[in-house]
C-alpha cells in the first residue's frame, strides 16, 4: 500500500511541475510585455517619438523610404509578439478528456450538486486504478498546456528580438 501512495505522489509531483512551468511561461510573457512598455517609455522620454521626429517626415528625403522599411517590420514583429504573449495567457487547446472530479473546471459542469460530486470523488479516490487514470489525464493536460504556453513565449521572444533590431535600425536612420 505504501508503494501505491508513493506512485500517486509521483503523479502529483509531475502535475505540480507542469503547473510551475505554466507559471514560468506566463511570467516570461509578462516580462516581454513589460520590456515593450519600457521601450515605449524611453522612446517618449528621450523624445524619439516626439512631433519633430515622427510627424515631420519629408518624402523628398531619400532616407525616408529606408526609415519606413525599417519601421514597418518593427511594428509587425511587435504586434506578433503581443499576440504570442496574449495567446500564452489564453491558450486554446483541443484536448478531450473524460470529466474528472480532480479538475476544477469539470466540477461545476459535470456535478452540479455537492452530493453527486462527493460520491464521484469518493469512488475515484477509493479505486486506485481509476485514481491513477484521472491523475495521468491531469498530468497530460497540464503538460500540454505548459508546452503550448512555452511555444507562444518562444515566439514572443523571437519576435521581440526581431522588433528591437528593426527599431534600432529605424532609430539610427532617424538620427543620421
Amino acid at each position: 500500500m505504501d508503494s501505491d501512495k508513493f506512485i500517486t505522489d509521483d503523479y502529483w509531483q509531475l502535475i505540480k511541475y507542469n503547473y510551475d512551468q505554466i507559471k514560468h511561461a506566463e511570467l516570461k510573457a509578462s516580462i516581454i510585455v513589460s520590456i515593450y512598455s519600457i521601450f515605449l517609455t524611453i522612446a517618449y522620454t528621450v523624445d524619439i517619438l516626439d512631433e519633430e521626429n515622427v510627424y515631420s517626415w519629408s518624402f523628398e528625403d531619400k532616407l525616408i523610404y529606408f526609415k519606413i522599411l525599417a519601421l514597418l517590420p518593427g511594428i509587425f514583429f511587435t504586434v506578433r509578439s503581443f499576440i504570442a504573449c496574449i495567446s500564452c495567457f489564453l491558450p486554446r487547446l483541443k484536448i478531450s478528456a473524460k470529466p474528472s472530479p480532480l479538475f476544477f473546471g469539470d466540477v461545476q459542469k459535470n456535478w452540479p450538486s455537492i452530493s453527486n460530486y462527493s460520491n464521484e470523488l469518493i469512488n475515484v479516490m477509493d479505486d486506485d486504478d481509476e485514481y491513477k487514470v484521472h491523475l495521468s489525464q491531469m498530468a497530460y493536460v497540464t503538460g500540454t498546456i505548459a508546452d503550448t504556453k512555452f511555444k507562444f513565449v518562444g515566439n514572443g521572444i523571437r519576435y521581440l528580438v526581431k522588433s528591437v533590431v528593426f527599431f534600432l535600425i529605424f532609430f539610427i536612420l532617424v538620427y543620421i
